[in-house]
């Protein structure tokens, strides 16, 4: 019995191949890139079970990626066995014609278009033009659009067992595998050349990922706690790296600046060059930010600092990942002393205990 017949949604799947379809499945992928992370190892063990009956017809299946670009660029480097296109979208105009997917379309839909963000252009072009099998997340009024479609928001569950519902619906499988990333998988060869280029000759090293468009969540006050930590990790003679978007570059350059010998690499690379950078580190370090989610994700030690964000549903997934929190007042008169806090729990994180931990998780590793 072929695994196609044992499952539904596998034989509507190999019906569609041998109906016509294009070898095809469209996904189009959350917005923030913690919530990109946190959809791979669904779509890894989805991509077991549907290139298992593509192979059956023998066909070779095409993954394509739809996302902003402050999450799905991650993919943007992708073996093409994994992801063999990558539409990376910016906001307004940059986003994709839906009319223009419908045309083409409906001369020859994909397999299968997945929705796993809010959006309703991609889900609604879908319909229009018949794919044959068609699922995601129906909360914005989308339930009509779909074969299979879920609940996902607001609801009392870590995010990533979210879309767990989808994949027993779309496989009859219930349980979705960790996906190490690695740039094998990702790309990003580029990143350690770039860590070369700014002064780094093999030694072991750390990266910190300090920055976030969430200001609450950062660790304050960040003029001493990132450079205590960077010192801390100096006097063990691994070498502090930072890493962030754009947005991050001055602050990163101010930080560097305070502790001699630290990498500012903020805004110098490419989202899979940073996470090959994570994949080799010692260990990482960052506040609750889409690089926690990858360093975690590398499969290498990472920790990662909480402040108003409830762990227990954002924590980064990995075997060696671990969150730290303050605690939830101020019970410590060493460190009242005016700063803003900007409602972050995380400034009550000293840097010695983030060292003691990482260590324990590079010990362990």
């Amino acid at each position: 019995m072929s695994a196609a017949s044992r499952h539904p949604a596998l034989a509507r799947f190999d019906q569609a191949l041998a109906g016509g379809a294009a070898p095809e499945v469209w996904i189009r992928f959350p917005r923030q890139l913690g919530d990109v992370v946190m959809t791979l190892p669904f779509l890894r063990t989805l991509q077991h079970h549907w290139n298992a009956v593509a192979a059956e017809r023998g066909v070779q299946l095409r993954w394509i990626a739809v996302g902003h670009h402050i999450g799905a660029a991650l993919l943007s480097e992708a073996d093409p066995a994994f992801i063999a296109e990558a539409h990376i979208e910016g906001g307004g105009a940059a986003k994709p014609d839906p009319w223009a997917l419908v045309r083409g379309w409906r001369k020859r839909p994909p397999a299968a278009f997945l929705n796993l963000s809010q959006s309703a252009r991609l889900p609604f072009a879908a319909w229009l033009s018949r794919v044959p099998l068609r699922a995601g997340i129906a909360d914005n009024h989308l339930r009509l659009l779909y074969h299979h479609p879920i609940r996902y928001r607001n609801l009392p569950l870590h995010i990533a067992t979210r879309i767990q519902p989808l994949l027993e619906a779309l496989t009859g499988d219930d349980r979705a595998l960790w996906l190490p990333l690695t740039p094998a998988l990702l790309g990003g060869h580029k990143g350690p050349d770039k860590l070369r280029a700014e002064g780094w000759d093999g030694e072991p090293y750390a990266t910190l990922a300090f920055g976030t468009r969430g200001f609450g969540k950062r660790w304050f006050p960040e003029d001493r706690t990132w450079p205590e930590l960077m010192r801390l990790l100096q006097a063990r003679d691994i070498r502090p790296v930072l890493l962030g978007g754009p947005d991050e570059a001055a602050l990163g350059a101010a930080l560097a600046g305070a502790v001699p010998g630290a990498i500012n690499l903020a805004g110098k690379t490419t989202l899979p060059e940073a996470c090959a950078i994570q994949a080799a580190a010692w260990g990482n370090v960052a506040i609750d930010t889409g690089l926690a989610h990858t360093a975690a994700a590398t499969g290498r030690p990472t920790v990662t600092l909480f402040g108003p964000s409830p762990e227990v549903w954002v924590n980064p997934i990995g075997p060696r990942a671990l969150p730290l929190r303050g605690p939830d007042v101020d019970c410590d008169p060493a460190v009242l002393d005016g700063f803003p806090t900007h409602g972050s729990s995380a400034h009550r994180i000293p840097p010695a205990r983030v060292v003691e931990m990482l260590e324990m998780l590079v010990k362990e590793s």
